[in-house]
C-alpha cells in the first residue's frame, strides 16, 4: 500500500517532493493530495469487491477538484452527485452519465431537467413529494426518469458525531421503510417513470461493517418483495460513509465489508453501487499552514496559524479530530500542551485543542493530515480571505489543481 506523506530525515515528503519545497513554491495555506494514495484507495476497493457487478459511484462532495475527478475517470469510476454543479464539474472532468447517482433530499426542478437531459443513470428519490415532482418533471421533457427510492432503515450507525448520522428515523434522509412498497407500486404505475433499482445510505465515517449487514438485509428483503410484485430491479445502492484513520489507526476493513456484501448481492442477482468518498480520497490530503505566532495567555500557548476555520472546518463544525505534525521535525525541540487555532475572528476558530505538540517558531510549518475529503470544498471567504490552492503530486510531478484566489477574486460577482 502507497504510504501517505512519509518522513525522510525528518522532514514530509509528498510522492517525491518534500512538502516544504511546494509551499515555497505555491504558498500558504496550501492543500496538497497524492495522487498514488488515491488510486491505492481506489484499486483497494475494487479488489476487495471483485466478485460482483460493481460500480463505484464516487461522493463528488468529498471533494470536487476537477484534476481528481479527472484521474478518477481515468481510474474508471461512476459518480454521485447531490447537486446540478456537481453535475456540471462530472460532466466536464468526462464522467458518463450513464455511471452517475443523484442523491440530495432537495433536488429542484431544474436540477432535475439537467440530470434527465444528460442521462444519467438514476435519481435516488428521498421522499413521495419528489417522486411526484420527478414524474411530472419527466412528463414535460418527454424522457422517463430513472430511479432508485432510498430506504431510510432506522439505523443509527456509531459515528463520530450526529450529523454524520443519516440512517436513523429522526433524519431527513430517506423514505421509511414502511412506506416504500407503496412508493414502489406508484412508481410502476407511472409510464414517466423508470424503476432501476434500491438505495439506502446509513452515515459517514463508519469503522465497522456490522450496520452495512443489517442495512443490507434490509434492502435486500425489500428487493425480494418488489420483484415478487413484477417490478425489476437492476441494483442495489449501498451508499458510502466508510471511515479511514484520522489519528494513525485503522480506517473501515472494506474486505470485511465485502466479505459480507459480495456474495449476497451475487445470489441476488442485482448490480452492486457502491458510494466510497472520503474512503478515497480522505487520506490522500494535507493541509499545510504556517505558524505566524506562539501566543502565552494564562496556562494557555495558543499557537497562531495563517489557516483556520475557513480552510477546515472539520475541528470546528464537528469536533473531528485531525493529527497535525511538524512539516520538519527538530530532535531538540520541546513537546507542550497547545491549541492550534487560526486568524479568524472567532473563537470557534481551531484546528486543535489541548494537543501535544512539538513546539514551533514563527515561520514553521505544520501538516493538518487527513484533509483530503471534507476540507477545501467546505471552505469558506469568511473574513473576505481568498482560498488557498491546491496542488495533486503523481511521484515527482507536481500539478497546481487550483491556484490561489486573489482579492479580485473575492469582489467578482458583485455589484457595489
Amino acid at each position: 500500500m502507497t504510504l501517505p506523506f512519509p518522513r525522510i530525515d525528518g522532514e514530509m515528503w509528498a510522492g517525491e517532493c518534500k512538502v516544504a519545497d511546494l509551499v515555497a513554491e505555491f504558498g500558504s495555506p496550501l492543500y496538497v493530495y497524492d495522487a498514488r494514495v488515491i488510486e491505492a484507495a481506489y484499486r483497494r476497493m475494487e479488489v476487495a469487491f471483485a466478485g460482483v457487478d460493481l460500480l463505484l459511484a464516487y461522493s463528488v462532495k468529498a471533494n470536487s477538484n476537477l484534476e481528481i475527478l479527472k484521474r478518477l475517470v481515468a481510474l474508471g469510476a461512476g459518480a454521485d452527485i447531490v447537486s446540478r454543479g456537481e453535475l456540471h464539474r462530472c460532466l466536464t472532468a468526462g464522467f458518463s452519465p450513464e455511471d452517475m447517482v443523484f442523491a440530495g433530499v432537495g433536488k429542484t426542478e431544474a436540477e432535475m431537467e439537467a440530470a434527465l437531459a444528460a442521462g444519467i443513470l438514476a435519481f435516488n428519490v428521498e421522499s413521495a413529494e419528489e417522486l411526484e415532482l420527478l414524474s411530472q418533471v419527466a412528463e414535460r421533457v418527454g424522457k422517463p426518469a430513472p430511479v432508485a427510492l432510498r430506504v431510510n432503515p432506522d439505523i443509527v450507525a456509531d459515528t463520530p458525531h450526529e450529523y454524520t448520522r443519516t440512517g436513523g428515523g429522526a433524519t431527513k434522509f430517506g423514505i421509511p421503510v414502511d412506506r416504500v412498497m407503496d412508493l414502489y407500486r406508484w412508481a410502476a404505475d407511472r409510464p414517466t417513470l423508470e424503476i432501476r433499482g434500491i438505495d439506502v445510505h446509513i452515515g459517514s465515517q463508519i469503522l465497522e461493517a456490522e450496520p452495512y449487514e443489517r442495512a443490507l438485509d434490509h434492502v435486500l428483503g425489500l428487493a425480494a418483495q418488489i420483484r415478487a410484485e413484477g417490478i425489476d430491479l437492476d441494483f442495489v445502492d449501498l451508499g458510502g460513509g466508510y471511515g479511514v484513520s484520522y489519528d494513525g489507526g485503522d480506517g473501515m476493513s472494506v474486505e470485511d465489508l465485502a466479505d459480507i456484501v459480495v456474495p449476497r448481492v451475487a445470489e441476488a442477482g442485482l448490480r452492486l453501487i457502491l458510494e466510497p468518498g472520503r474512503f478515497i480520497v480522505g487520506e490522500a490530503g494535507i493541509l499545510v499552514t504556517k505558524v505566524l505566532y506562539v501566543k502565552h495567555s494564562g496556562a494557555k500557548t495558543f499557537v497562531v496559524m495563517d489557516g483556520g476555520m475557513t480552510e477546515l472546518i472539520r475541528p470546528s463544525h464537528y469536533q473531528g479530530f485531525h493529527r497535525i505534525e511538524p512539516v520538519i521535525s527538530r530532535e531538540e525541540a520541546t513537546h507542550e500542551v497547545v491549541d492550534v487555532v487560526g486568524p479568524i475572528c472567532e473563537t470557534g476558530d481551531f484546528l486543535a485543542r489541548d494537543r501535544m505538540l512539538q513546539m514551533p517558531a514563527s515561520g514553521d510549518l505544520l501538516a493538518v493530515h487527513t484533509t483530503g475529503a471534507y476540507g477545501f470544498v467546505m471552505a469558506s471567504n469568511y473574513n473576505s480571505r481568498p482560498k488557498p490552492a491546491e496542488v495533486v503530486v503523481d511521484g515527482a510531478e507536481v500539478t497546481l489543481a487550483r491556484r490561489r484566489e486573489s482579492l479580485d477574486d473575492l469582489l467578482r460577482g458583485e455589484l457595489g
